[in-house]
């Protein structure tokens, strides 16, 4: 595990809600995406594979995600999601933690968790923001 940051440009961060963080809440794996997160990933459909981690913690994962227009077939209703597959970094979200997404330097997209109760998490952000 490195203590170094790493450094994401574009990137996002928001505060997960119960039902983002407990899948069996809705029976999902995703996020709603809003122009914060459509900054970072684009409008276009797109399958990619993301580094999950755990921010201070030796918990990681890879696991493919996919970024939709859940109503692509409305011109005039778009509603992007990223769906993302089960990953052991994901299973242990919880209420109030947050989530950071965005590309490092070599164009890797990351999905970072950060804890309730650490140094770096943000309460309180309840739609995706620029990071």
């Amino acid at each position: 595990m490195s203590n170094r940051p790493i450094v994401l440009n574009p990137a996002c961060i928001k505060t997960l809600s119960a039902v983002e963080a407990r899948p069996e809440r809705s029976n999902q794996h995703e996020f709603n995406g809003v122009a914060a997160l459509k900054d970072v990933l684009g409008t276009n459909r797109s399958e990619l594979n993301v580094h999950f981690s755990v921010r201070g913690e030796n918990i990681g994962a890879q696991a493919n995600v996919t970024w939709y227009d859940a109503r692509e077939d409305h011109p005039t209703r778009s509603e992007h999601r990223l769906y993302f597959q089960k990953n052991e970094v994901m299973d242990q979200a919880q209420e109030g933690d947050n989530v950071i997404i965005g590309y490092d330097g070599q164009r890797t997209l990351h999905c970072i968790l950060i804890r309730t109760g650490s140094s770096e998490h943000r309460p309180g952000i309840g739609q995706w923001e620029t990071y």
